[in-house]
């Protein structure tokens, strides 16, 4: 989502085969699956999605989107917010940031929407992203209100679906990706996740980077950073965040924050206080 803004809707067919990094946003994101052969990996679990399937990511939650063949079109819509947007929006009797992450608890991400609602909601889309470029003040208003409608109709339509089972190879990756999630504040080496999962290093080193696009240590790093803004946000001294997510010098930390967040450490404290 571009700097400065609080939402934006999306509305793409691709026909190239694509496979994006595992990845995860600080903002809401709503995605809306339409056609293709699509894979998705949402935190570790394997999901092969169907139309009319919704993925729910609240900010942190790490997924990938991998379109495997380039013979079908892939075509998707998806919303992202800002939780400062979705908290102004919201009401004491209706908690929207707080409902979306209420739905996911659990590892549930995956939902559903009828086929007649889906359309309606592609309409509603595509009424946003052509107004978006509207200039005027009462447009732009309008503009936030058609998005607000959208969402919340959409959250309104989703229904559960039952867990999709993971075949072997993904269990052993999502094990994995759970493992250094419950221990990511805790020194990983890799000869000792080599140890747990009975694999060589060499060989659980290419199988990660194929599942998820990035490496062991990129993850960790990722999975740090987030550790430790959620320390900052909650009232946290930088320097403390920083030995208490996992990292052992301050220099790399700060290094690696700058890289990640885009700001220092004590510049994103301050940004969180104001």
């Amino acid at each position: 989502m571009p700097p400065g803004r609080e939402f934006e809707a999306y509305h793409h067919v691709t026909s190239q085969a694509q496979a994006v990094v595992y990845h995860s946003h600080p903002f809401f994101e709503l995605f809306f699956f339409l056609s293709g052969h699509t894979r998705i990996i949402v935190e570790g679990m394997d999901v092969q999605l169907s139309r009319g399937d919704v993925l729910v990511y609240p900010p942190g939650v790490m997924h990938r989107n991998i379109h495997l063949d380039a013979q079908v079109p892939y075509e998707r819509f998806y919303l992202y917010a800002t939780r400062e947007f979705l908290n102004s929006v919201s009401t004491a009797d209706c908690d929207i940031p707080g409902t979306l992450e209420r739905m996911t608890r659990d590892d549930h991400y995956r939902f559903h929407v009828e086929e007649k609602d889906l359309r309606e909601l592609v309409r509603q889309t595509d009424a946003v992203i052509a107004a978006s470029g509207l200039s005027r003040p009462e447009e732009k208003l309008m503009t936030r209100c058609r998005f607000t409608a959208l969402l919340l109709e959409a959250m309104s339509m989703m229904t559960s679906l039952d867990a999709v089972p993971q075949d072997d190879y993904s269990k052993g990756m999502g094990a994995l990706i759970r493992y250094i999630n419950l221990h990511v504040t805790e020194p990983l080496p890799l000869d000792e996740l080599a140890r747990v999962f009975h694999m060589s290093k060499y060989y659980l080193l290419r199988e990660f980077k194929s599942y998820t696009g990035i490496s062991v240590h990129q993850y960790l790093m990722i999975r740090r950073i987030q550790v430790s803004q959620e320390l900052i946000r909650r009232g946290a001294k930088p320097r403390d965040a920083c030995y208490q997510c996992g990292f052992m010098d301050y220099s790399s930390y700060y290094r690696a924050f700058r890289t990640r967040v885009g700001v220092s450490p004590e510049q994103y404290r301050q940004s969180v206080q104001k």
